[in-house]
């Protein structure tokens, strides 16, 4: 008895915590389109993390959370220097390309995070490399 009451409240709190999730992030506009280049290298507050900064300046990838993987890797746990954030979107409307690979490379110079590099690769939905991703565009 005791077994099914625990059960019954653990499954109520998983419920209720994943029905607010969608309002730990921020809202995006939905007329405004972020390129690649209109990234800025420094963000004015130096006290945002690499991933603050993504999610400030790629407001849409939040808005389809099942369709995004997002993994943030520091060099090291206490100080880091360097960091490097990975996005993979996934479940596009285009039929040429299963999914598309964002690597964000961040350096921390004189307490402010950089964005040094960026590249992005694409995983093929046809043609001869459909497993891995790939640099050059999908045929």
């Amino acid at each position: 008895m005791r077994i099914l009451i625990l059960a019954a409240l653990l499954g109520a709190m998983s419920l209720t915590g994943c029905s607010t999730l969608q309002s730990l992030y921020p809202k995006s506009k939905k007329d405004q389109t972020v390129t690649e280049q209109s990234l800025p290298r420094v963000v004015d507050s130096g006290a945002l993390t690499p991933f603050a900064q993504l999610l400030k300046h790629e407001p849409d990838l939040v808005q389809e959370l099942n369709h995004v993987s997002i993994q943030q890797v520091f060099n090291r746990i206490e100080s880091p220097t360097a960091a490097q954030i990975t996005v993979i979107q996934s479940g596009l409307m285009d039929d040429s390309v299963s999914a598309i690979r964002t690597v964000y490379q961040f350096k921390q110079q004189a307490q402010r995070w950089t964005l040094n590099k960026t590249e992005k690769s694409y995983q093929c939905a046809r043609g001869p490399n459909t497993k891995t991703f790939q640099t050059k565009l999908c045929p």
